[in-house]
């Protein structure tokens, strides 16, 4: 080859570089579809964009669609450009909504490249903890049927996850993509059913107008005790839950690293207490309570993070359960009264523990009522992108 045919060939790929029409497939990798990201006390949040396959130094554009027909349809708007190697990460900012989102990256010259998420959305993350009457247990209620209620979807019967309960390693939780949290969608890290948590969600759709997502993070036959001691990093004995794990507490620890440090985290919503009732010491209790929050604390590296603790006497007659609870709502900074569980009927619980079909209908609408003015004015969120 000559070298004015290797000049000649070299001026020509350079031109269809420029061109965009070497450019490989466009890719988002940010944000996953589904993915709930928390608004700020502005109703706005920052959504991570991200991708590759760009044409080099594209200019890339981007128009979030309300799924909403009754909100007017938002421009197209520049957010910047690909690197040489068609690669992007933008930060795009985004009121309170559910959308889809739609990107375009444009070469000198050539055609456009486009991609799509169909489902993102700017609203509420929680993240659940406590013991069964959290994590759910055979009885379930119908999942949500508002569309903007999401989770991660745990698969329980796994080969992935049943090495997670052997080795505690995060890598084997499912990767951060969204699902509409309906029948039969099981929350990760943890959770087990759809429990009540989906109609929860539900509920808090309708009251801000907003996405949700929710993580559950409990572990059934727990006690505060036992999470005070696993986020501690303190052994214990205990029939099936592995303290050389640090379980219980590390599924919140990978809760709040593997998807509450991307989507960010409204609260921890603390329904606990049940398990306790053997405890006759308020001040042991209220311990408990305070090292595993001020240790999920340390590990989000957030140390407002909000936790919103249920009240409750077991069997109606052990207060000093309820007393520790009203104390750390009290005297723990950030900390936020929950659903009152002394107001369920008998016929609530089914073996004077957990919920009946009944019961858990009511804790959906206990806890979506707790969640007050005064929560949504004072509860600083966590962040996306911390």
């Amino acid at each position: 080859m000559t070298p004015a045919v290797r000049r000649l060939g070299l001026m020509l790929w350079t031109w269809l570089l420029g061109c965009g029409l070497l450019a490989g497939e466009l890719r988002l990798t940010s944000p996953a579809d589904r993915l709930v990201f928390q608004r700020d006390l502005q109703g706005q949040a920052v959504i991570p964009l991200a991708g590759t396959g760009a044409p080099p130094n594209a200019r890339i554009r981007v128009r979030l669609r309300s799924l909403d027909s009754t909100v007017k349809p938002n421009p197209w708007r520049p957010v910047g450009r690909a690197d040489a190697s068609g690669s992007f990460r933008l930060p795009i900012k985004a009121a309170a909504g559910w959308y889809e989102l739609e990107l375009e990256a444009r070469a000198r010259r050539g055609p456009v490249s486009t991609a799509r998420v169909d489902r993102v959305g700017v609203g509420e993350v929680f993240v659940v903890v406590g013991h069964s009457v959290a994590q759910g247990g055979d009885l379930n209620l119908p999942g949500a049927t508002d569309d903007r209620v999401n989770t991660v979807a745990l698969d329980e019967a796994s080969p992935g996850f049943q090495e997670y309960l052997r080795t505690g390693n995060p890598g084997l939780l499912p990767p951060l993509v969204g699902r509409q949290f309906g029948t039969g969608v099981v929350p990760a890290p943890f959770g087990h059913g759809t429990y009540f948590w989906a109609q929860f969600g539900d509920a808090v759709a309708r009251q801000q107008h907003v996405p949700v997502m929710i993580f559950n993070a409990a572990f059934g036959g727990t006690s505060l005790e036992h999470w005070a001691r696993s986020a501690r990093g303190e052994p214990f004995e205990h029939g099936f839950v592995r303290s050389t794990l640090r379980m219980p507490y590390l599924n919140l620890a990978h809760a709040l690293s593997r998807y509450g440090s991307v989507t960010g985290v409204r609260a921890i919503l603390a329904d606990q207490g049940q398990n306790d009732a053997g405890q006759t010491n308020p001040v042991a209790i209220f311990k408990n309570y305070r090292a595993w929050i001020q240790q999920a604390r340390r590990d989000a590296e957030f140390p407002g993070l909000a936790i919103v603790v249920n009240r409750q006497t077991p069997y109606l007659e052990r207060t000093a359960v309820r007393r520790a609870q009203e104390r750390v709502i009290r005297e723990v900074p950030a900390c936020f009264p929950g659903p009152d569980y002394d107001q369920l009927a008998v016929t609530d619980r089914y073996d004077r523990i957990h919920l009946s079909e009944t019961g858990l209908a009511r804790a959906a609408e206990f806890w979506a009522g707790a969640l007050s003015g005064d929560f949504w004015t004072h509860a600083k969120p966590m962040l996306p992108g911390r």
